[in-house]
């Protein structure tokens, strides 16, 4: 990489803090009017905030330096307080300076922060040792510094490789998937048990046999955590073992107690036979583990060559060494297609089974009708549902995060070898032409086909010792060891106490727990084995990117812990069921749910009294978790024009008097009335814009995505009325998002449409272009949310592409007349064949009401004064300016492909280095394209990649 010195355009090196005396006035000055501030503010939400965004442009002052967190809460502090009743015009500009010089000089940031909030936020950190992000798995890379840090730390006291293959069996109901999970874990197997239809998710976690055998690890737990520490112990040097072991002296046991604590825990059986009592006691089950854990510690202390003693005498299976299975048996009804979202990733694999004897043209049938609710229509083929699990995995794989080309993780396994007709020969003939059917409904160069493994499956449920099954397993192991996890990552041994406490918790039948509980858990452990707040919350915090449980930093969900992932389902589960004993008051009531979606609270209260007793006593809690994963969301309660509240709260969904009850989109079962009555409104009485579309990439996408973008939408702008009747249907929906303005979005397939309109009799007036922007960004941002977890930081390449429906169309045609919005910064315009005659489409015509600003910005690029080539130092600006949102998307829009960028971020010096890594790309794209590498076409690329993210378009030269 070309050496870069230090240009004038660099920011200067930052002053240093003295002693009080050495504060200069400009710095006690600002001291002194923040102090004022407390004084002069009467609202009780405006000090807050106004702390909040100080605080956090001085953190990012002093630490990350990340300029769009800067213009994020500047931006936040102009919409929400500046210019109101609380701030003069002069005041706002006056905190508006304080801000800027908060964040260019770190020595009133850190002054600042310790003088009036009485925090000391220190010194600038130094930047992460590239050696150190060696060490760690690539979920902990996407932490901030402090929580690799935290990470590396943790490690210091001992680390273990962690191999648990996470396996997930997918497919329709009715498919057989329990019965081939049966005959697939040996006690189940064994105890020839009848499978029962999975109802959401069946978990079972499992141990890997010396004979590749699957034994559910319940009553091999103890002994499997105890060959954890005996690995780590086995691999840690001398020094280390003072600083991870949890020894009393008066503690000592010998092997025969070990075994005692063993037989002591309970069996397979005593756990489904028994009633689940919780046991309030918490510290014993520790205590247990501890004193388990004890004599390997105390016998590797004191053992020269670090090995344990034979004369321990603990009951050991024959297992192989440190690799576990979890088994996750999803339910087929698409009912919960929806929600199995949350726990799909690229850390599994994936049995996807289809039913031998089921043509890939026949309609599935749901006696209960509940295909709508993930958006598979009720006459939907078995293709359809083979095609959206392929899909799902693919979106939900990380794909465009992996640092090399996709490795097979899909094994398709055809079920009902029994049913079918001929020989073993031509069954194996017949499964072959199915699937190869099934693959060629995608499109030719689909990156779905690098998913599929190449050896596939076809079984008999009725034959659990049919060798295909030991066949399975083997290869199921097979492809787990080729996946870029395996065998890497290391995990703090710290920690695997508290992963056994998790299963202790899940063991009593707990699902949800709050925080304190775990906390105390944490507690009750010896003093060496504790884990600080910031490690708790950093584990579980992992924990849930690995999939093991449910754990969102919110303010409203931080103190939750969801342990099982049926709870969720459970949960969600209550709302989309069909209840067959209502009370007679709330029948009213329970038919506005079924036919408008519309949840009171006498409802809600129905609705729990008849869900099991996990679900009925966390109520709160339940509807805290579906309007986090907007399933419901609660109305708008006033006009927008109300008293004290303006048109940026309008704009940005500030106002929270919201209604008291929810509306629960994916409920809405009506279709709307011919749908071009409100995709495109009559061009004489309204002033409309063009068709906004997010088209999703490989031609996917989950339907649950546009209901979750219509509860954003409920809880951000008024529901449009027609008569007393909200113009809310199955798949289209209508806000009022101004007096005279609504918004539509609808859906069709992979697409989401959105177009505002607005009615009046002012002829001289036109559509605001700073709404369509602000709601632009809004729904935007909300997909962006929804896709977030298969995307790793940085690499922000968006699952969707933005486009604008030709503006000649008078009716909104499906994926007709659609220009790429990102292509404008480079073409003044682009054609249209989709009209009657092809016409090309003008640049201001297209971006001028959804891209105001980034049309200005276009516009600007063709200016002769750019066509210079890029030096050095324009490429270093770009590469300071460049943010964490959008530096992928420059990448990519150089042309530089996913394969080139990942192998730079690879290196250590880039990893978590953005300016290295931008810089590094930029160096390459401008000696890849010579005298080409012109300041006009980097200007170009960047406001293109900014596009996809929430960063204000500044011109950079």
């Amino acid at each position: 990489m070309a050496e870069r010195s230090k240009t004038t355009d660099d920011p200067p090196d930052p002053p240093v803090v003295g002693n009080d005396e050495g504060i200069d006035p400009q710095t006690l000055e600002i001291a002194r009017i923040l102090r004022s501030l407390a004084d002069e503010i009467t609202e009780e939400k405006s000090m807050p905030l106004l702390k909040e965004i100080i605080t956090k442009i001085a953190h990012e002052s002093v630490h990350d330096r990340n300029y769009n967190v800067l213009t994020d809460y500047m931006r936040r502090f102009v919409n929400v307080l500046g210019f109101s009743v609380q701030f003069s015009v002069s005041k706002t500009k006056e905190i508006i300076k304080i801000l800027l010089v908060i964040w260019n000089q770190q020595n009133v940031a850190r002054y600042v922060m310790k003088e009036v909030y009485n925090e000391d936020i220190g010194a600038a950190e130094k930047p992460i040792d590239p050696d150190m992000l060696d060490k760690i798995p690539n979920a902990v890379k996407q932490l901030d510094d402090k929580g690799i840090k935290l990470f590396f730390k943790a490690l210091q006291d001992g680390e273990e490789e962690v191999k648990n293959i996470r396996l997930m069996v997918v497919g329709m109901f009715g498919v057989g998937k329990t019965s081939l999970v049966n005959n697939l874990i040996k006690d189940f197997r064994d105890k020839n048990i009848t499978p029962l239809s999975t109802d959401g998710i069946d978990l079972h976690r499992c141990q890997v046999m010396e004979d590749g055998d699957w034994c559910l690890d319940k009553e091999h737990r103890s002994q499997k955590y105890i060959k954890r520490l005996e690995s780590v112990f086995d691999k840690m040097p001398v020094n280390t073992y003072a600083a991870t072991a949890s020894i009393d002296d008066t503690d000592s046991l010998d092997g025969s107690h070990v075994e005692d604590k063993v037989d002591a825990l309970p069996t397979e059986n005593q756990i489904h036979t028994e009633p689940v009592q919780r046991r309030n006691n918490v510290e014993q089950h520790e205590q247990d583990f501890v004193q388990m854990c004890s004599p390997l510690v105390e016998k590797m202390q004191n053992d020269t060559n670090h090995k344990p003693s034979k004369d321990i005498k603990v009951s050991l299976e024959k297992t192989e060494k440190e690799i576990t299975v979890s088994v996750w048996d999803f339910a087929g009804q698409t009912l919960y297609y929806s929600t199995h979202q949350f726990f799909l990733n690229k850390r599994s694999i994936y049995l996807v089974l289809m039913d031998m004897t089921k043509p890939l043209d026949e309609d599935l049938k749901e006696l209960d009708g509940s295909g709508i609710w993930c958006g598979l229509v009720n006459d939907c083929t078995y293709l359809n549902v083979f095609k959206f699990w392929l899909n799902a995995i693919h979106m939900c794989s990380g794909y465009k995060s992996t640092t090399g080309e996709i490795k097979p993780t899909v094994i398709l396994v055809g079920t009902r070898k029994d049913k079918m007709e001929g020989t073993d020969k031509e069954k194996e003939n017949k499964k072959d032409e199915y699937f190869n059917k099934a693959l060629k409904s995608f499109e030719r160069d689909s990156p779905i086909f690098k998913h599929i493994h190449k050896k596939t499956f076809l079984v008999s449920n009725l034959s659990p010792t049919d060798p295909d099954f030991v066949e399975m397993r083997k290869e199921i192991k097979c492809l787990a060891e080729k996946q870029e996890y395996w065998g890497t990552d290391k995990y703090p041994v710290r920690w695997i106490h508290m992963e056994h406490s998790l299963d202790k918790l899940r063991d009593d039948g707990e699902q949800l727990v709050h925080m304190d509980k775990i906390e105390e858990v944490n507690r009750s452990k010896k003093p060496q084995l504790v884990l600080s707040k910031q490690e708790l919350s950093l584990f579980l915090e992992l924990q849930h990117m690995q999939g093991n449980i449910l754990y969102f930093k919110t303010s409203e969900l931080e103190h939750l812990v969801v342990l099982a992932p049926q709870w969720i389902i459970d949960a969600f589960k209550c709302f989309v069921t069909q209840f067959n004993k209502i009370q007679p008051q709330v029948l009213k009531d329970w038919e506005d749910y079924e036919k408008l979606a519309i949840l009171k609270p006498q409802v809600i209260d129905e609705i729990m009294n008849n869900s099991p007793p996990h679900i009925k006593e966390y109520k709160d809690d339940v509807i805290k978790y579906m309007e986090h994963l907007n399933v419901m969301a609660k109305p708008k309660a006033t006009e927008l024009n109300k008293c004290g509240h303006d048109e940026t709260d309008a704009i940005l969904g500030n106002n929270d008097e919201l209604l008291d009850f929810h509306i629960v989109p994916c409920r809405l079962k009506n279709a709307p009335p011919p749908i071009e009555t409100f995709t495109s409104p009559d061009c004489k009485r309204f002033k409309r814009t063009p068709v906004l579309a997010f088209v999703f990439c490989e031609k996917f996408m989950p339907p649950s995505f546009f209901h979750r973008l219509v509860a954003v939408c409920i809880g951000a702008w008024q529901i449009k009325k027609e008569g007393n009747k909200d113009r809310m249907y199955n798949g289209l929906a209508i806000f009022a998002i101004r007096p005279t303005y609504t918004l539509t979005i609808w859906y069709n397939d992979y697409i989401i449409y959105a177009r505002i309109a607005c009615c009046t009799k002012k002829l001289t007036s036109d559509i605001d272009t700073n709404l369509c922007q602000e709601v632009r960004h809004k729904l935007r941002q909300s997909l962006q949310d929804f896709v977030g977890h298969s995307v790793e930081t940085p690499r922000t390449g968006t699952a969707f592409d933005m486009y604008i429906q030709c503006p000649s169309m008078t009716i909104c045609e499906h994926n007709k007349g659609m220009l790429r919005v990102a292509q404008f910064n480079y073409e003044s315009e682009l054609d249209c064949d989709a009209c009657s005659e092809s016409h090309p489409v003008e640049r201001s015509e297209a971006m001028h009401y959804w891209f105001k600003n980034e049309l200005d910005l276009a516009n600007k690029c063709d200016s002769d004064d750019l066509n210079q080539q890029a030096e050095e130092k324009h490429l270093s600006k770009v590469a300071r300016l460049i943010g964490i949102k959008e530096c992928w998307m420059l990448g990519i829009e150089l042309k530089l492909s996913n394969v080139e960028l990942n192998q730079m971020y690879a290196d250590p010096a880039c990893m978590n280095n953005r300016y290295e890594f931008v810089f590094k790309y930029l160096v390459k794209w401008r000696n890849r394209k010579g005298e080409k590498a012109t300041l006009r076409k980097l200007n170009r690329a960047i406001n293109a990649a900014r596009l996809y993210s929430y960063v204000e378009s500044t011109p950079v030269f």
